[in-house]
């Protein structure tokens, strides 16, 4: 089974955020490198200097031309769906149908309070924002009626470029949210809290709900965010990883649980046990817009994953 390699874009930073032409050097490197895609992350409010993760999106597609573009994850149930549907379709027809929407229920009670949602019923935020995004997608009149949307002959075109939508990919880690990122969605994404075996679990749960809704789970596509940064001293790419885990998550950063550090050697054979679990696609989220660190990913971690990931002929 061959993997994806993907970049988690970084958009946290304690002190100035970088500039366009940073962001594009960065985009345009990765896509010359032979990367999948680009990831970018999602929040309403955020301590750190945070780049929003649509407007990102969009000068990544700006400025490339054919590496995949998605984010991981947008936090659905904070958006309102008809507006995210008329942002990714101009999106989506801009970058020729690159786009790809990883999912989350998260968000915090200070973002739902200020968006004027009931964090308590977000699990049903969740559902309609899906419903309404994939029904206004298809470019045809839409009439909803539901708890949170009234929809009469709406209509959102371009319509997603690939039929019959944007992909559609849950994040989550709970029961709950695995049963309906199958259920409801065209895949998974694994946070980067979880472990290769939790991903063997987590893997089951998922393909259930994707049979309990009379799909088939062999057809939904599954990845992985994980952080990792290389360094020829293990040192330097443990405090640099520590660093940026530290300015994003605050409290909840674990280098050595969220993130594969160390020489390349080091780093790929950590990766190996999340594709010898089953990863399609990793995320990996780097600490900064070094260009040289995408490299070296490239050149030395990539080719040593990928190739023992290769069957024998």
């Amino acid at each position: 089974m061959s993997v994806n390699i993907g970049i988690h874009i970084p958009a946290a930073f304690p002190d100035t955020p970088p500039d366009t032409g940073q962001y594009k050097d960065f985009f345009q490197t990765a896509e010359s490198l032979g990367f999948h895609s680009l990831w970018t992350e999602d929040r309403i409010f955020h301590s750190s200097n945070f780049l929003d993760s649509t407007t990102l999106m969009t000068w990544a597609a700006a400025v490339t031309g054919s590496i995949q573009l998605g984010t991981a994850v947008l936090v659905l149930a904070l958006r309102n769906a008809p507006l995210l549907a008329r942002q990714l379709s101009t999106l989506d027809h801009l970058s020729a149908g690159r786009i790809h929407l990883g999912i989350s229920i998260g968000g915090s009670p200070a973002e739902y309070l200020g968006m004027g949602l009931p964090m308590n019923s977000r699990v049903s935020l969740l559902r309609e924002n899906i419903s309404v995004l994939r029904e206004l997608m298809t470019g045809e009149p839409v009439t909803h009626s539901g708890q949170f949307y009234k929809l009469e002959n709406a209509i959102v075109r371009p319509a997603a470029v690939r039929p019959p939508g944007i992909p559609i990919y849950m994040g989550g880690q709970a029961d709950s949210a695995l049963l309906r990122a199958g259920e409801l969605t065209d895949g998974w994404i694994q946070s980067p809290f979880a472990s290769p075996d939790e991903f063997r679990k987590s893997w089951t749960i998922v393909r259930q709900g994707a049979e309990n809704a009379g799909k088939d789970p062999s057809q939904l596509p599954y990845g992985k965010l994980i952080y990792a940064s290389v360094d020829d001293n293990p040192d330097s790419a443990y405090d640099a990883m520590g660093n940026f885990l530290r300015g994003y998550y605050g409290d909840r950063a674990d280098v050595q649980r969220m993130s594969a550090v160390g020489t390349p050697e080091q780093v790929a054979q950590h990766l190996r046990k999340f594709a010898d679990a089953g990863v399609e696609t990793f995320m990996l989220g780097v600490p900064n817009l070094d260009v040289g660190h995408l490299e070296r990913i490239a050149k030395e971690v990539v080719p040593e994953l990928t190739q023992k990931n290769t069957p024998e002929d």
